[in-house]
């Protein structure tokens, strides 16, 4: 009896089931019939434009999830400049400077960089390498005396220290091997302050990415975070606090239209570069270049020239920047290549109050179209720059000739035409005294040397 009531209740079941699935049959196809084509169901009200021949990205990238869709970003408007500005202050001709012979005043077995003056123009802050070791020491050094004093060693290169005036001591960068057993080792920096021996140092933070840079007064030092890389950090020298800045950069990494192929797989991290009177600040990398006002947290987005797809990879971007000491100019290192080895790098003096931009090569090109600058240095008058740029190439390797470069007209000659200088990373090389009579230079085969100036 159990039996014929299982039968009877499955054939019951397959009845239900039947009827169930004419009644969705039928309902589809009356879905069928109200369905407009795919083409006619979405519109786009946004025309996509036939892309030029950009080459492609240099690696395939493997496909991945489908992307989060986000809200667009507001584009960043471009910098604005004085309807009528004024005219730059003539100068001092280029005949009037006379460069003495290099002095060499320190020498060292291995790489001496040059971090910059200090502000009393008689002691340069400097990195020398260890020999036979990723290491740098970080030192003091006094022209006059010859006093060397090391206030820190570090790990790896990490980007230039920086001299905190506030408290006379050195911020710097420093990698530290992570916790694992992953090989190869891997290393992350952190950002520790000297107050003048490798024996008074604490480490900040250990969350850090990026370039430092310092406001001119020397107290408050800015970074960026591992952990938040477009939130700014400031660390107050004075009260030994840290907030965030209130700028989010994320909003500010737009895809530019043509080269989203390069720009969709790469973050590149941003440098800074504080205008003396502490007003605005330079934010560059690879895709961007920013001016910000930190009063009122406003950004506008800087031009370092023209996009020609015919002979460039990118739009022209900087390797390296400085403000002149008047504020009135930045000078570049620019390229118009999408990685290293660059094909050229170049100078391009932008004038903050004209918006005027001057592009040059002092040196000749070692091919056609194929130059290179590798350090720039702004007189205090900021009238005038020193540039080491690429008069030879042979062996695989660059060697630079010292130019002077008059910023408001791209004027240069050579000085010291029968000196070679070796080519090292871009502003680590020279550096003009704050009180205009010595340049610092790294000179062949890597001794520290002094250039004695002489002129108006």
């Amino acid at each position: 009896m159990k039996r014929l009531l299982s039968v009877a209740g499955g054939l019951l079941g397959l009845l239900v089931l039947g009827a169930l699935a004419i009644a969705l049959g039928l309902t589809f196809g009356g879905l069928q019939k109200e369905a407009k084509p795919a083409s006619q169901a979405f519109q786009s009200p946004i025309e996509t434009p036939t892309q030029p021949p950009y080459p492609p990205p240099a690696t395939p990238t493997p496909p991945g999830p489908p992307a989060t869709p986000t809200v667009a970003p507001a584009l960043v408007p471009r910098c604005t400049f004085a309807a009528r500005p004024a005219p730059a202050e003539p100068g001092p001709s280029l005949e009037a400077y006379q460069f003495s012979e290099p002095k060499i005043v320190l020498t060292h077995p291995a790489a001496i960089g040059i971090a910059g003056w200090l502000p009393d123009g008689q002691r340069l802050l400097i990195t020398r390498d260890v020999p036979g070791a990723n290491r740098q020491s970080i030192d003091v050094f006094d022209v006059q005396t010859g006093e060397l004093s090391t206030y820190a060693e570090r790990e790896g290169s990490s980007g230039k220290p920086i001299w905190l005036a506030a408290l006379k001591a050195v911020a710097y960068l420093t990698l530290v091997a992570e916790e694992g057993k992953e090989q190869p080792i891997r290393y992350r920096p952190e950002l520790w302050i000297s107050y003048g021996s490798p024996q008074q140092v604490e480490r900040l933070t250990s969350d850090v990415r990026g370039a430092l840079a310092v406001e001119p007064d020397g107290k408050r030092l800015w970074y960026f975070l591992r952990s938040e890389p477009d939130r700014l950090q400031i660390y107050d020298v004075e009260t030994r606090s840290v907030q965030a800045a209130p700028l989010d950069l994320a909003p500010l990494r737009y895809l530019k239209p043509g080269l989203e192929w390069a720009m969709r797989d790469r973050s590149p991290e941003f440098k800074m570069v504080w205008r003396p009177d502490g007003s605005q600040v330079v934010l560059y990398s690879q895709f961007w270049t920013f001016l910000l006002d930190p009063k009122t947290n406003s950004v506008c987005e800087l031009d370092l020239g023209d996009y020609i797809a015919e002979r460039m990879d990118i739009p022209p971007w900087a390797l390296e920047a400085q403000w002149s000491p008047d504020g009135r100019y930045v000078a570049f290192i620019t390229t118009d290549s999408l990685q290293a080895p660059f094909w050229r790098t170049e100078l391009t003096v932008l004038d903050m109050e004209t918006g005027e931009r001057r592009t040059l090569s002092p040196g000749p090109d070692i091919e056609p179209g194929r130059h290179y600058v590798a350090g720039i240095a702004w007189a205090p008058n900021s009238q005038m720059l020193t540039v080491l740029a690429t008069v030879e190439y042979r062996d695989g390797a660059t060697w630079e000739g010292l130019y002077l470069v008059e910023g408001a007209t791209g004027l240069s000659k050579r000085m010291l035409p029968h000196i070679i200088f070796p080519a090292g990373d871009a502003g680590w090389d020279l550096a003009w005294s704050p009180k205009g009579n010595f340049l610092a230079v790294t000179c062949l085969y890597g001794p520290l040397c002094l250039v004695e100036v002489t002129g108006p």
